[in-house]
């Protein structure tokens, strides 16, 4: 097989958003282009870091008599994402990072903006569906990560400084889909079409 430049993918942001988030078992997207169900809502600006998938696996080696490998065992396997949440006033995000039942929204009135109050307490977080889009505005490529049951498990520290933004920086916990087939799909699309 040659070698094709093309296939080489750089992750960019849409415009039309990057990191969404809907109630489990909101209609799944099937290819890295199917328009987004409006139960997903976009999160946002997201850091610079991007997004850091993880699929983690312990293996074990058996080896025989004289210290040759001769099977591998595989005993635990887990998935996740780790992410920045750079909108630290948007209620949506609020919502994601410590439960939409801990947050309360008031509009604005005449006399003030938008305001949010959050609980931050130790109730478990909802499980949700996630999905990450991004294309390669060179190659016009897009890929995209979906996860039918995500939960965020770790916040990290919250920094409040005049130096720096206050950002929310996460790890979503991917399990494993109904059909037992995926923790993550990963859909891509290399925008060559038949004949060009």
């Amino acid at each position: 097989m040659s070698n094709t430049l093309t296939n080489i993918y750089t992750a960019e942001p849409l415009v039309t958003g990057v990191c969404f988030v809907a109630p489990m078992g909101s209609l799944a997207p099937t290819t890295a282009s199917t328009a987004i169900d409006v139960a997903y809502v976009d999160l946002g600006y997201t850091g610079a870091e991007g997004f850091n998938e993880k699929n983690d696996r312990k293996i074990d080696l058996k080896r025989s008599f004289g210290g040759k490998v001769v099977k591998t065992l595989q005993s635990e396997y887990s998935a996740s994402l780790e992410f920045t949440l750079m909108e630290s006033i948007n209620a949506d995000v609020l919502g994601a990072v410590f439960g939409s039942a801990n947050v309360t929204v008031t509009p604005a009135t005449s006399l003030h903006g938008t305001q949010v109050k959050v609980l931050k307490n130790s109730r478990k977080l909802p499980h949700q569906a996630w999905m990450i889009d991004t294309w390669d505005d060179e190659l016009g490529a897009k890929y995209r990560n979906y996860v039918y049951d995500g939960q965020i498990i770790t916040v990290a520290d919250i920094k409040v400084v005049h130096t720096d933004t206050i950002e929310y920086k996460v790890t979503v916990e991917c399990f494993e889909s109904p059909a037992g087939l995926d923790n993550i799909i990963t859909f891509t699309d290399d925008n060559v079409m038949l004949g060009s």
